[in-house]
């Protein structure tokens, strides 16, 4: 994250530097005094050498980042850098020695008129044509990192911002060149008359204005989502090379049709009132009055049947089973795997529970703004050993609520103090959903603990933890594990000491009493937590099919808006690409954030294996998710099988971020939806 920041920093201070100094030596010459030019040229020099500084740190940056994965640099190194070493070499090699020639002839507070031959000494093209070749360069580095987020890179974008930067270049040195000439030729710093240079500047002003209206209503036009579109068709749907005819929908990839359930759960989605603690009265829409929605808990391998019934919530509803590898009709995703349902219409979910541990289950239309207005619930599967009997196992809840006073960050309940009394020796089971958006530190404080699972997934020979930080991804579940002491234990999210009016979990034998002061110590990595065990992939494994996704951000459209783009391989959706498979591949992905911010990546249908990170292989517990947070900067391999054919969303669980188009698909071969989205349809799944 810092070092991709400093890349960010360098390259905007960069422009800003060299800007004023190219502005000031090209004014250089028209200086009155000796005196004058040299206090200007002092100053062209001091803002050339904080550049050059600026320039060392931005390349600096670049290697250890390129140490770190080549992708992260990739652009600058071909774009930016060039176009900023280059001219940095002209001015050391030529600007720097003519300049000092121009300095030794002038006083340091002389008022001795300038003469002529140091006037055109700096008016040189020699010496300023250098410093202004560097700020165009580093002008376009800045256009470069604000609004050309692509990869692989374009060899067309590569081209077009090289000859832009030769076209600027040619016509400084034919201004600058010709400025010269002109004082050659008149002996005096007069550019003409007043009105005429006037006219000159408004018409280049009034060109770039026209220039942006229209780049601003043509992007904005030609970023606009289709009314009506097949989330299966759109122009990138093959990559991969599969392209075989579809003969599978995915209304017809269901769970079981027939048989009695072994558990049967009905859902209503509908408008309720909640009241905060701090008074204030909000509309959230919940699954049967509840916030969260009822905890559906089930036992492995059980049959599991939901009727969704949608009392009031006009935009329609789903329910997407987070984490379950369910058949791709059950998924939920509107306009993807089925219809949302309307007000006063119902669907019915059905799919065996196999795997037992933490899920839950969400809305997935318009999933950025319903799940922020509650309509989300936890999901248990339990083992089929069940545990022994005086085990405490408890569901929290991580929620962020809007509100007019701001966002109220939960932890179970709204923003209290919760209390929950156990025995000490008792066994607990601690289980953590974020169901907000973005990454939530946990603190734990008062006894040692253990990660026992990840994503629903347990780890293998986990050992004990004490002051670490738990980073739990936007959309993630990490189960904690503990024998309760005989004093207070806490659970928050913020270090520091727990309070009677805090936002925190404590357990106690007596229901009395605060754990000691919550420490932020170092984040949890599972890479190298517990112990080895076997799977199916390894470091010899070959792999059918291996795809690369780079996350970034840009300037640039969506859907009719000029916004912040968070975008998968320089596209979004519906351009981002769709990655084919065959069922039984072994596939493997790269994931790569040259971004800002993080990416909790989810895919559905499907269980990840971290592979490596940050170019470091994994060698704990097998570390198996299906929400992997990439912050800035950091690169993971992580491998699957294609093992549950159909369409799956494969998309950044910010859902602000998936609302904006960051949403790229997994099709197996042969299988089409039927459905669509649009404004034109019911669908609207993000």
């Amino acid at each position: 994250m810092v070092r991709l920041l400093i890349q960010f920093a360098s390259t905007v201070l960069l422009a800003v530097c060299s800007g004023v100094a190219a502005l000031c030596a090209s004014r250089i010459w028209r200086a009155t005094t000796k005196g004058k030019l040299f206090s200007r040229l002092r100053a062209a020099l001091v803002l050339l050498c904080v550049a050059g500084i600026v320039l060392t740190v931005k390349v600096a940056a670049a290697v250890v980042l390129a140490a770190s994965s080549w992708t992260l640099v990739e652009d600058k190194a071909v774009m930016q850098l060039p176009m900023l070493l280059i001219p940095a070499a002209a001015i050391v090699w030529i600007s720097l020695p003519a300049a000092r020639a121009i300095r030794a002839r002038a006083a340091r507070a002389s008022k001795e008129p300038l003469a002529l031959q140091d006037r055109m000494a700096a008016a040189s093209p020699r010496w300023v044509f250098p410093i202004q070749a560097w700020f165009a360069g580093s002008l376009l580095s800045v256009i470069q990192q604000f609004f050309i987020a692509k990869w692989p890179l374009p060899i067309a974008a590569v081209l077009a911002i090289w000859a832009v930067f030769a076209a600027i270049l040619c016509l400084l040195w034919i201004r600058q060149q010709s400025r010269y000439n002109r004082l050659a030729a008149t002996g005096s710093p007069a550019s003409g008359k007043w009105a005429a240079r006037a006219l000159r500047r408004g018409g280049v002003a009034l060109t770039l204005v026209l220039a942006v209206a229209v780049w601003f209503t043509l992007g904005a036009q030609a970023s606009r989502v289709p009314d009506r579109l097949n989330m299966a068709g759109h122009e990138h749907a093959h990559a991969g090379g599969i392209a075989a005819s579809p003969s599978v929908s995915v209304a017809d990839l269901t769970g079981p049709k027939t048989g009695k359930p072994d558990r049967s759960f009905t859902l209503e989605a509908r408008k309720t009132t909640v009241t905060l603690p701090s008074g204030e009265k909000k509309e959230a829409w919940t699954f049967d009055g509840q916030l969260p929605g009822p905890e559906l808990r089930v036992k492995q391998g059980e049959l599991v049947e939901v009727t969704l019934i949608n009392r009031d919530v006009e935009a329609g509803v789903t329910i997407h089973w987070h984490g379950v590898d369910v058949p791709n009709a059950e998924d939920g995703v509107a306009g993807m795997t089925q219809d949302a349902v309307m007000p006063q219409g119902k669907h019915v979910y059905r799919f065996v529970a196999d795997q037992a541990g933490t899920f839950w289950y969400h809305s997935h239309q318009q999933s950025s703004k319903q799940v922020r207005m509650g309509l989300y619930g936890v999901f248990i599967v339990e083992p089929n050993t069940a545990p022994p009997s005086n085990t405490v196992d408890l569901t929290v809840v991580l929620h962020d609520w809007q509100t007019e006073n701001g966002t109220n960050i939960t932890l179970g309940e709204l923003n209290r103090l919760q209390r929950k009394e156990v025995k000490p020796g008792s066994p607990v089971r601690l289980r953590l959903v974020n169901a907000g958006n973005l990454l939530a530190p946990i603190y734990m404080a008062g006894v040692p603990f253990q990660v026992s699972a990840i994503d629903g997934t347990d780890i293998h020979e986990p050992a004990p933890l004490t002051d670490n930080r738990l980073d739990l991804a936007a959309g993630g579940r990490i189960d904690v594990t503990f024998t309760m002491p005989d004093t207070p234990v806490g659970v928050s999210r913020q270090p520091g000491p727990f309070t009677k009016d805090g936002n925190v979990l404590v357990f106690s034998p007596s229901n009395e009493g605060l754990p000691p002061d919550a420490v932020g110590g170092p984040a949890f990595d599972p890479t190298f937590y517990g112990k080895p065990a076997k799977t199916e992939f390894g470091p010899d494994t070959r792999y059918d099919r291996e795809y690369k996704l780079v996350f970034d951000n840009r300037l640039g459209f969506y859907n009719g808006q000029f916004t912040f783009v968070q975008t998968i391989n320089g596209r979004v959706f519906p351009d981002a690409p769709m990655f084919a498979v065959r069922e039984g591949e072994l596939v493997k992905m790269t994931l790569v954030n040259r971004g800002f911010e993080d990416h909790p990546m989810h895919l559905h249908g499907h269980h990840i294996q971290v592979l490596s990170r940050n170019g470091k292989a994994a060698t704990g517990s097998p570390w198996i998710a299906d929400t992997l947070n990439v912050a800035p900067g950091e690169t993971y391999e992580v491998a699957f099988k294609a093992d549950n054919p159909g369409i799956w969303m494969d998309h950044c669980h910010n859902l602000d971020h998936a609302a904006a188009g960051m949403s790229a698909h997994l099709a197996y071969e042969g299988v089409y939806s039927p459905y669509e989205i649009g404004s034109a349809t019911v669908n609207l799944p993000e």
